[in-house]
Formats: structure tokens, C-alpha cells, sequence
């Protein structure tokens, strides 16, 4: 490329630049002052001009300033001098996914991480991390985790069936993993339930115990009672009398770990 041609293309990406800081700093309007201040640092000619020329694409740009709104109106509930500058390496990112996450449930997350992290009592709750977390779940278990929000923990449950009755190793394994949450959360695929699980496991936010709270219990039994019809039809071949001899009910539960637990408070309640 010769000396020309880089000089042509220094100000074709300056003059980007310049329009992208002017199209942030007019969607920043007077009622956005707490987010200017929150973000100002990164509103200059030296970060712009590496935001992606895409904001200029129309729907883009209509899913930069719904989040942004949805942004701002986290800020309202925060006193002014509670406003802290955010980190760049948390800005920066969640503002180049403002411009293309249209999912509620996900966009809420981006927004209020965003929002955690420009506040000085929540910033310590910010992980730089959770923008790749949240990349990397889907709407459904966004839901679970809002779920996870106002509960101590998730019920779990296995069914066995004992092939031998006086070898309890032998084992035919018939409900697996058991939680209710079917009936709890409307999901797009409750079938996938088992799956978004382990992602969350996976993940780190979540972990399964071979163990349970004792609060859990009345869950426990309505889980039971769901299921009942089909444990019945399971268990059909054999007379009551020999169905209590060769079931085994394996409880647990998921509890959140504590990068769980800080990923919700960041991410998933509300500010």
C-alpha cells in the first residue's frame, strides 16, 4: 500500500470515528447525563474510531439506542454521586452488543451489567468475564437464572429402579434429573432443560449436590405428585409390594456456586 493510499484510509477511519462519537454524544441527550458521565471516558476520537462501522446500518442502530434507553433508565435510580466511570474493558464490549442483541432476556443482562458496573457500590459485582457468560447462554437460561434470583435452589431427582433386589448396584435408572421446572417457567425449549443445566454447571454459576435443604421438601413432594402418573405406568408390571422393594428416590439439588451468585446480583436482578 503506498504512503497515499494509508493516508486516504487514516481519514476515511478518523472520519468514522468523528461521526460515530457525534452519533453517540446525540443519542446522549439531556435525560442521558448519568450515562455521559458514566461513559464519558470512552467518548473520544482514540476509542471511536474502533466501534464498528455497522452502527450506521438502520437496525443496528435501533437496537443501540433501545438498549441504551433501557441503559439510562437503570441510571435514573442511581443517585448521581453514586455514578462511577465504567471500565473500558467492560464499556466497550457491552456497547458493541448493544448493537446487535435484540433477545429481551439477554439485552437485560448486557444492560444491567452495564448498569452495575457504573455504579460505585456495584462496580466490585462488574466481572469482565460475565460479558463472555452471557454470551454463551441462551434466552431459556437467562430465565432459569432469574428463577435462581428469588430461590434458595432447584430440586433435583432420580428414580431407580433396582433390577436385584438384593443387589441395590443393579440398577435401572427411569426419571432422571427431575426438577419441576417445567411447570415453574415458560421456556421456548423446556425439553432442553436437562441440557441448559449443565451449561449452567458448566459455566460455573450453578452446582449439583448429592444432597438437599430440608426447606426443599414440599418441593420434593409436588415434584412426586407430578410425576406420579408416570412413575405408575413405569412401574405397572409390578404389584405395590414389590414396587417399594426396588425404587430408590436419589435427591439433590443445584445451589448456586458463589461466581453464581455474583453473576445474578450483576446481570439478572434488577438496580
Amino acid at each position: 500500500m503506498s504512503d497515499e493510499e494509508s493516508n486516504v484510509n487514516a481519514l476515511i477511519h478518523l472520519g468514522q470515528g468523528k461521526l460515530v462519537s457525534k452519533l453517540y454524544q446525540d443519542l446522549l441527550s439531556k435525560p442521558s447525563k448519568k450515562a455521559g458521565q458514566a461513559l464519558g471516558t470512552i467518548v473520544n476520537v482514540s476509542n471511536t474510531v474502533l466501534w464498528p462501522i455497522k452502527w450506521f446500518n438502520e437496525r443496528t442502530r435501533l437496537y443501540f439506542e433501545s438498549n441504551l434507553k433501557k441503559y439510562e433508565e437503570k441510571l435514573e435510580n442511581l443517585p448521581e454521586e453514586e455514578i462511577t466511570p465504567v471500565p473500558t474493558e467492560i464499556s466497550n464490549p457491552i456497547l458493541d452488543r448493544f448493537s446487535y442483541v435484540s433477545n429481551k432476556e439477554l439485552s437485560d443482562a448486557f444492560v444491567k451489567l452495564l448498569a452495575s458496573a457504573s455504579s460505585s457500590k456495584k462496580a466490585k459485582d462488574a466481572h469482565p468475564g460475565f460479558i463472555q457468560i452471557i454470551d454463551r447462554i441462551s434466552p431459556d437460561e437467562a430465565r432459569i437464572l432469574k428463577y435462581l434470583a428469588t430461590a434458595i435452589a432447584i430440586p433435583v431427582i432420580d428414580i431407580k429402579h433396582i433390577n436385584n433386589p438384593d443387589n441395590s448396584a443393579q440398577y435401572r435408572l427411569v426419571i432422571k434429573g427431575e426438577t419441576g421446572l417445567k411447570q415453574k417457567l415458560i421456556l421456548n425449549w423446556p425439553d432442553n432443560l436437562p441440557i441448559y443445566l449443565d451449561n449452567l454447571e458448566s459455566l460455573g454459576l450453578i452446582s449439583r449436590k448429592p444432597y438437599y435443604l430440608t426447606v426443599l421438601e414440599t418441593k420434593f413432594e409436588k415434584i412426586l405428585e407430578d410425576l406420579d402418573p408416570e412413575i405408575k405406568k413405569i412401574f405397572e408390571k409390578y404389584n405395590e409390594e414389590e414396587l417399594r422393594k426396588v425404587r430408590i428416590e436419589d435427591k439433590g439439588m443445584y445451589e448456586k456456586t458463589n461466581f453464581g451468585n455474583m453473576f445474578i446480583r450483576a446481570c439478572i436482578r434488577g438496580h
